[in-house]
């Protein structure tokens, strides 16, 4: 019997109208801001991990907020809680800056995964929420590093998800990416076959894409009505949601492609 690992890539597969995997996050990062605002809120643990990081990332932030004051929802409240108890550390650690002075910064950078790469980085940059410490960031990457090991495993052994898979729209570049380097770290004599499926299915939804947008520059001529043009209009939206994924993958990315190697057991 498969397991709702299975059940919800093959719903995705049949179901998304672009990449597959930015249809299973999207799904998965709803449910937790849902869950976070309607249950976690009030848990001591969540509340200490979103104190200890500032908040959410500015991405995630705004998202809860989103979903806070959505008519259908009454999670205003649940927004009011997570800010207070952000905003009565962030008063402390201010007060602390005040007590100790400005330090003299050394030069700062953000990585790829927004975190600061100076060791010795002063006190006051710890007031700045980020997606290095974001819980909602951590939980979505951890969950689709689950998922995206499940769809290669699920490629190499079941003729029903290979057959969906390429029927599909297939992967945007970011997940693409990200699915390639789970292969990679999935030492198998079996996987390289895997490999070639995905790489030849990428080629094919990059073809498609660069044949939608000959027909739509194309069609811009003057010698076309716009009846003509009306029916290409799609074709710049979706060949960037194929380029970049979807909004706050590249969080995502990142995560996946920095994980330890015992990640990948």
């Amino acid at each position: 019997m498969k397991g709702i690992g299975w059940v919800y890539i093959r719903e995705a597969l049949e179901k998304a109208e672009t990449c597959f995997l930015c249809h299973l996050e999207n799904r998965f990062e709803q449910r937790y801001v849902d869950n976070y605002l309607d249950e976690l809120v009030m848990d001591a643990g969540a509340r200490e991990k979103i104190i200890e990081s500032r908040g959410f990332c500015n991405y995630h932030f705004y998202k809860m907020l989103a979903s806070s004051t959505n008519p259908a929802s009454s999670d205003g409240l649940g927004m009011a809680l997570i800010l207070k108890s952000v905003t009565k550390q962030l008063f402390e650690d201010v007060t602390a800056d005040l007590r100790i002075g400005v330090e003299s910064p050394p030069t700062i950078e953000l990585d790829l995964r927004g975190r600061f790469r100076q060791s010795s980085a002063p006190s006051y940059l710890r007031t700045v929420s980020n997606q290095e410490n974001c819980p909602a960031c951590d939980h979505v990457s951890e969950i689709m590093r689950i998922y995206i090991k499940e769809f290669v495993q699920e490629l190499k052994e079941d003729n029903e998800i290979k057959e969906l898979f390429n029927k599909s729209r297939g992967l945007c570049i970011p997940h693409y990416v990200m699915t390639l380097h789970i292969v990679s770290r999935l030492h198998s004599k079996k996987f390289p076959h895997t490999a070639k499926t995905i790489i030849d299915k990428q080629l094919q939804v990059l073809e498609e894409l660069q044949n939608n947008l000959s027909v739509y520059i194309e069609r811009q001529d003057c010698r076309f009505s716009d009846k003509e043009r009306a029916g290409t209009e799609k074709a710049v939206g979706e060949s960037l949601a194929k380029v970049v994924g979807r909004r706050g993958t590249d969080r995502t990315l990142a995560r996946i492609i920095g994980a330890r190697e015992d990640r990948f057991p």
